[in-house]
C-alpha cells in the first residue's frame, strides 16, 4: 500500500514538473502573444473611434471615406493607394506567378547554361536595395542607357520615368519584376525536386512534349505549393507595394502611394514627434479589415475546393 501510494506521488510530481516546463516554455510567447497582438489590436480598434482629443467619434471614417472618394487629381489619395495597391497584388498574381513557375521549369530541366542563369536571377536577390535601385535610376535616367538607345531610335525621353505621374508607378513595376522574380524560385524548386523521376521518364516515353508537361503534370504535381503561394497572397493583398521609398517617395505628386506607404505617411507625419494621424489609420485599417476578411476567406475555401495531387 505504501509502495503504490510513493510510486503515485512520483508519477503526479513527475505531471507537475512536466506541466511547470510546458507553461515555463509557453509563457514568453504567450505574454508576447497578449501584449503585442491583443493589447495592440484592441487599442487600434478604440482608437478608430476617438479623435484628436481622446472625445468617442466617428470622425476618423468620416475623414477615410472621403479620402476614399477623392478626386482623381489628389494624387495623395487613399484611393489612389488603393488603386497602385490592386496593381501590384494583380502584378504579382498574374505575371510574376506564372513567369517563376516557367522559370524555375526551365532550370529544373537543366537547359544549357542553367547555372549562369540561375546565378543572374539570383544576383539581384543578394545585392543591396539601395545599390540596385541606384543602379536602375542610372540606367533609366534621360542621359542613361535608356535614355540613349530611346534617343537613337528616334524616341527621346522628354521627362525622366520617375519624375512624372504617368509613368512613375508603372516604372516601379518594372523594377520590382527586373529584382523580385527570384523570390519564390528556392522553394518552387524545392517542389520540383520532390516530383519523382519516374512520372516525368514514363511521360516523356509516351511523346509529350515540354508544354504538355509543364500544363498537364508539373503545375498539378506542384498545386499544393502553388495554393500556399495564392492564399499567402491573397492575405496580404493589403501589404502589395514596391520600394517607394528609394525610387519614388514623392507620392503627393507623383501618384505613387500604396495603402502601406500612405499608412506610413500618416503615421511618419514628416519626422514631427507625436504627430501622426494614429486615430485616422486605425480606422482604415479596420475598415479594410472588415471589407477584405470575408473576401480572403471566401478565396481560401475556394482554393482549399481544388484537388491536390498526393505522392
Amino acid at each position: 500500500m505504501n509502495t503504490s501510494f510513493k510510486k503515485t506521488h512520483s508519477i503526479n510530481y513527475m505531471k507537475r514538473k512536466e506541466t511547470f516546463f510546458i507553461w515555463a516554455m509557453l509563457a514568453l510567447p504567450l505574454i508576447s502573444w497578449i501584449i503585442w497582438y491583443w493589447y495592440v489590436n484592441l487599442s487600434s480598434i478604440l482608437n478608430a473611434f476617438k479623435d484628436v482629443d481622446g472625445t468617442w467619434s466617428f470622425i476618423n471614417f468620416k475623414t477615410f471615406w472621403e479620402s476614399l472618394t477623392a478626386p482623381s487629381t489628389d494624387l495623395g489619395s487613399i484611393s489612389v493607394g488603393l488603386k497602385n495597391t490592386f496593381g501590384y497584388y494583380l502584378q504579382d498574381l498574374l505575371i510574376f506567378i506564372p513567369l517563376q513557375i516557367l522559370l524555375a521549369y526551365f532550370l529544373y530541366k537543366r537547359i544549357p547554361g542553367f547555372k549562369f542563369f540561375r546565378v543572374i536571377f539570383y544576383l539581384p536577390s543578394i545585392i543591396s536595395g539601395v545599390a540596385m535601385t541606384s543602379v536602375f535610376k542610372a540606367m533609366i535616367a534621360t542621359d542613361g542607357p535608356l535614355g540613349v538607345i530611346l534617343e537613337s531610335m528616334g524616341m527621346p525621353l522628354e521627362h525622366a520615368l520617375l519624375s512624372v505621374p504617368s509613368t512613375a508607378t508603372k516604372t516601379i513595376m518594372a523594377y520590382k519584376l527586373w529584382v523580385c522574380l527570384a523570390s519564390r524560385m528556392l522553394l518552387l524548386g524545392g517542389a520540383l525536386a520532390r516530383i519523382p523521376i519516374e512520372v516525368l521518364e514514363s511521360a516523356k516515353l509516351d511523346g509529350v512534349g515540354p508544354g504538355r508537361e509543364l500544363i498537364n503534370m508539373i503545375i498539378p504535381l506542384i498545386s499544393s505549393t502553388l495554393i500556399t503561394y495564392l492564399i499567402l497572397g491573397t492575405t496580404g493583398i493589403i501589404g502589395a507595394s514596391g520600394p517607394i521609398l528609394l525610387l519614388a517617395p514623392d507620392h503627393q505628386s507623383l501618384g505613387t502611394t500604396t495603402l502601406n506607404y500612405w499608412i506610413f505617411d500618416k503615421v511618419y507625419a514628416k519626422g514631427v514627434h507625436m504627430a501622426g494621424q494614429y486615430n485616422l489609420v486605425s480606422a482604415t485599417g479596420l475598415a479594410f479589415t472588415v471589407v477584405l476578411v470575408p473576401f480572403v476567406l471566401t478565396v481560401r475555401w475556394l482554393l482549399e475546393k481544388i484537388d491536390v495531387v498526393e505522392y
